[in-house]
């Protein structure tokens, strides 16, 4: 198992074209980022690529859309479905072009006026030709449950177990879960159980302190632990690291090494 940076909370301090030799000098091959346009980067797949190569670094993911459906409109509401799938077919194309292999999936947020059954059929219904497209493209989607009492309010899939499940009744090898264990923690805390349960559809993690999303040692995770415990089952991914350096960037990722398995 590798441990990967997230380079949109961690190394902020310094331009996005240069955090990729930055996180490299820090002791990482893995990276990731958040979106392919309307956020930090902004240029082509070819130029990140060389970005990436050139550091020594790979790019592990990206994310579709935002949380709340702001970006890509989201999957609940399905009067929104034609603003995701354009936000797909983009990612996705960007994705093949770039050579990263995986992108994040966010379902958005509860609408008004709708039952959480109807929400859920819309999902189910989106996230299918949005799969069609992940296996045309050969990229993997990460779907991401989030916790909504402090980071993501009104978000719609807040529960590892049923991610996992949206993940099941897809049945596609390109629909895995992302088990985030700081929004997690915060949701319902157990994660090894919750790990294990539903590690056959878990293809990526993600990480910070609990609480305050800053550094992996200090809160109330014991992610040595939690870590010997996902390698014990068998994972050979990436464990992602997305969390807000509380003190000097560089320092803060030594440290942050230093401290896990």
């Amino acid at each position: 198992m590798d441990y990967g940076l997230c380079i949109e909370m961690a190394l902020t301090d310094r331009p996005f074209a240069e955090r990729f030799q930055a996180a490299a000098d820090a002791g990482f091959k893995n990276v990731e980022m958040w979106f392919t346009k309307d956020f930090s980067y902004d240029g082509s797949p070819d130029a990140l690529a060389k970005l990436a190569s050139d550091a020594g670094v790979k790019i592990t993911n990206t994310v579709i859309g935002a949380p709340d459906g702001s970006i890509g409109g989201g999957l609940t509401n399905p009067a929104n479905r034609d603003q995701w799938l354009e936000r797909t077919k983009l990612t996705l194309e960007f994705n093949k072009a770039a050579g990263i292999p995986a992108s994040i999936v966010c379902t958005g947020n509860l609408v008004e006026g709708m039952s959480r059954e109807q929400m859920h059929k819309s999902v189910i219904e989106g996230l299918k030709p949005t799969v069609e497209m992940a296996e045309k493209y050969s990229v993997t989607l990460l779907l991401e449950p989030l916790n909504d009492r402090w980071d993501h309010a009104d978000y719609f899939v807040t529960c590892s177990d049923y991610g996992a499940d949206i993940c099941r009744e897809l049945k596609s090898s390109r629909m895995k879960m992302l088990f985030d264990c700081y929004h997690m923690q915060i949701m319902h805390g157990d994660l090894l159980k919750h790990i294990e349960k539903n590690i056959d559809v878990i293809g990526h993690f993600h990480s910070a302190g609990v609480p305050g999303r800053n550094e992996l040692f200090n809160g109330e995770i014991n992610y040595p632990f939690v870590i010997d415990g996902i390698k014990k089952l068998g994972y050979q991914g990436v464990f992602g690291l997305e969390f807000a350096p509380s003190m000097d960037h560089m320092e803060s990722l030594k440290k942050t090494l230093e401290y896990l398995p």
